[in-house]
């Protein structure tokens, strides 16, 4: 509950108007599905009569690091990269990679660090996924995108040489780390 407790001003030399943005109920539960995002929907079955209720979503995914100077609405790279990252949704598949391979929870990051992976020549691969080519209807599109669902379990060698394969470049273990 909020309340308050003096009026709105009514002069011009005190601003102090009372604006409702939004709020946000936090329940201290157990949860069934950490980590998932959940949707559950009521519907009234008379409203459609004998027909079939259909739900659609648009999903896009994880937010990645991805390069400082990369814009991944634009695909565009500018400047000079220092090596840095930031959090941003992105489908290019170079960054799907680096995700998998050094994210700690779902990924090869409890085993790999980020120095044990290249993301020099990620950052080229990224490049190359991003570059625009015909899409057979008059218009362009990248060359190469990630919008997968990994709904099994698999070893970790088998998924990442299956991403590396659809990037045209394979993964090398140096047996060590």
């Amino acid at each position: 509950r909020m309340r308050r407790m003096t009026p709105d001003s009514t002069t011009d030399q005190l601003q102090n108007k009372t604006l409702w943005s939004s709020y946000t109920e936090i329940i201290d539960v157990k949860q069934c599905y950490p980590n998932t995002a959940l949707v559950g929907v009521q519907v009234d079955s008379e409203q459609f009569g004998s027909q079939q209720v259909s739900r659609n979503y648009h999903l896009r995914g994880r937010i990645l690091q991805v390069p400082s100077n990369y814009n991944p609405q634009t695909r565009q790279y500018s400047g000079i990269w220092d090596g840095t990252f930031k959090p941003a949704y992105s489908n290019n598949m170079a960054w799907c990679l680096w995700d998998m391979l050094t994210h700690p929870r779902y990924g090869m990051g409890k085993r790999l660090g980020a120095a044990d992976v290249d993301k020099w020549a990620l950052y080229v691969i990224g490049q190359y996924c991003d570059q625009s080519v015909p899409d057979g209807f008059g218009g362009t599109e990248p060359r190469i995108t990630c919008n997968a669902y990994l709904t099994t379990q698999r070893k970790a060698w088998d998924v990442l040489s299956d991403f590396c394969s659809a990037m045209r470049c394979m993964p090398v273990w140096n047996g060590q780390t």
